[in-house]
């Protein structure tokens, strides 16, 4: 149910991403669920990338456990640009890349809260 869920709401942020702003912002709440579900879904574009098997073996390389089941779906988007969905369990080390850069970004977004601290100039 709960992989049901979160494929789903992968899906509603792949598809509702039109603005750049709004589309790292969903980047970025992609990876906090992929974080803390370990469920990943990414579009491969079959107009940027012709051959687009090799492609979609390289993206779910980094990221998949492949003792886990996936899917792959055919996908146009609203701009009508073929391609492909996969959704997959991370791996091990995918998922600790994506708790990694979670954590510096978060990191940075504190440092940036507190402005008061100003190194001394020597």
């Amino acid at each position: 149910m709960i992989r049901i869920l979160v494929v789903s709401l992968s899906s509603v942020f792949l598809l509702s991403a039109c603005a750049s702003g709004t589309f790292k912002a969903r980047q970025e709440q992609r990876d906090k669920l992929a974080a803390n579900t370990g469920m990943y879904c990414n579009f491969v574009s079959g107009e940027q990338f012709p051959d687009i098997e090799v492609e979609l073996s390289m993206e779910m390389a980094k990221r998949c456990d492949s003792s886990r089941a996936f899917s792959i779906t055919n996908f146009k988007t609203a701009s009508n640009e073929n391609g492909v969905v996969y959704c997959c369990s991370m791996s091990g080390r995918a998922q600790n890349a994506v708790n990694k850069r979670t954590e510096a970004k978060a990191a940075s977004e504190k440092k940036d809260a507190n402005p008061e601290v100003v190194e001394a100039a020597q």
